[in-house]
């Protein structure tokens, strides 16, 4: 078999760059199925961002990485709060050891990262600090569960996110987690509770090597945070870890996590790989299997994930992590809508049409597998990459400030993503939806 139709390459980080590439560049020639590409438009998308870095932080070296610790760092009440950096705080004042609190911080992140998929524009999470909605409501709804306890199987010991809990977790106990009641419809919330229940298995299961711990027992269950043990025992020196290492804890110890409705190859289910006709070929050569040709990985939450965790994993691990510039910007509807509302792509009108048949509000809906959201993220990926390289001329070349580290993160923090859902808000105010609407089952969005 063909490296290309290989399963370890589908799961790589580069082959989400490569298929992109190879759509953009169908792109660059007129030939995508569902889109009409203006590529002059790409540096009015990076104007903007510059602007929102000026606007926001002044300097791009002064902007955070993107992960979910910034979900976390809420202003109240015209003050600042980081909610994340208060709780490592109390528990190293109550005598809780900074290995501990890495793992801490790492059990909430992964679990509340594989529950972040698209809330819908009607839920809104209740809390003491304010009301919030989308991502920064489901992510406080997290922590307080993850405060209260739900995902440790210990009474003794609350802040953790462990196997036998999350197995044991049900339906209804994530459901109220969330509020979620027929004036508060949260989309695909049976789904984010088998998704925990997955992880789980898998921390116990195929992933016990990366999450196991010392002991991956009745006492000492699996946790996400011992992923750090893992790579402390393999680090190529002390503390010191390629992002190789990493993709591989999260890719390969949670690739049961993934419904096996996704798409497989050699009977292995790939989690979020999807066929993409853009890149059909027609072969001599009947011994390729050509389906394999097509398909284009994007691991968007295992991305999202491994952003999240990265950032732990430096600041409170105290590892360095070398190839980081391997990850690619994460292809969904906030990023990928930006495009969309600045006029970089635009949605064919055959597609469109057929998509407002299942859409509201004059937003087209397509499932997650359609092949209009395929070429969609694909071309996100590339456009990420574009719109960087764009703002680092900008930001760093023209000024002679030199590039931060983990650039990308913070191009997609400043940044591309914040710029998708002010224009978003500012183009569809009563719902704050993306142009184009990705109906969610709760595990991909």
């Amino acid at each position: 078999m063909a490296a290309t139709n290989n399963v370890k390459y589908l799961k790589s980080l580069q082959a989400v760059r490569e298929r992109s590439q190879a759509i953009y560049e169908r792109a660059t020639k007129g030939e995508l199925q569902h889109f009409d590409f203006d590529q002059s438009k790409i540096e009015s998308v990076a104007d903007y961002v510059v602007s929102l870095v000026e606007r926001d932080y002044g300097t791009i070296d002064k902007v955070p990485t993107h992960g979910r610790w910034r979900s976390y760092c809420l202003a109240i009440d015209g003050s600042k709060r980081d909610l994340v950096s208060e709780h490592v705080a109390k528990w190293k004042a109550s005598g809780v050891s900074d290995w501990e609190c890495a793992q801490r911080v790492i059990d909430l992140f992964v679990v509340s990262v594989l529950i972040d998929a698209g809330a819908g524009s009607k839920w809104r999470y209740t809390d003491s600090l304010g009301v919030f909605e989308r991502t920064e409501g489901l992510g406080i709804a997290a922590l307080r569960m993850f405060e209260s306890g739900v995902f440790s199987s210990s009474p003794n010991y609350p802040f953790q996110a462990d196997a036998l809990a999350l197995m044991a977790l049900t339906d209804e106990t994530l459901l109220q987690g969330f509020q979620v009641s027929d004036e508060n419809p949260l989309l695909g919330g049976e789904n984010r509770a088998e998704l925990l229940r997955s992880l789980g298995r898998a921390m116990s299961g195929d992933g016990a090597a990366y999450f196991g711990g010392k002991c991956a027992c009745a006492s000492r269950p699996a946790r996400p945070g011992f992923m750090l043990d893992y790579l402390a025992k393999n680090a190529v020196e002390p503390k010191s870890v390629s992002i190789d290492s990493v993709w591989q804890v999260i890719v390969d110890g949670l690739a049961s996590v993934w419904p096996a409705s996704r798409t497989q190859l050699d009977g292995v289910s790939l989690g979020d790989v999807w066929p993409c006709s853009t890149l059909a070929v027609v072969r001599d050569d009947e011994s390729e299997d050509v389906s394999a040709e097509q398909l284009v990985p994007f691991h968007k939450l295992s991305q999202w994930l491994t952003w999240s965790v990265l950032e732990v994993i430096v600041k409170l691990g105290g590892f360095n992590v070398t190839g980081i510039e391997r990850l690619t910007g994460l292809p969904e509807y906030r990023n990928g809508g930006l495009f969309v509302d600045m006029g970089v792509l635009m949605l064919k009108d055959a597609d469109c049409q057929r998509g407002l048949v299942q859409g509201s509000g004059g937003v087209p809906h397509f499932d997650g597998f359609d092949p209009v959201i395929v070429e969609w993220r694909a071309m996100t990926v590339i456009l990420l990459d574009k719109v960087a390289e764009i703002v680092r001329q900008k930001c760093c070349d023209a000024t002679g400030c030199s590039v931060p580290d983990m650039f990308l993160s913070r191009v997609l923090e400043a940044g591309t993503w914040k710029a998708g859902r002010e224009m978003a808000a500012r183009l569809r105010p009563d719902t704050k939806d993306p142009p184009i609407n990705i109906i969610s089952d709760g595990t991909l969005f």
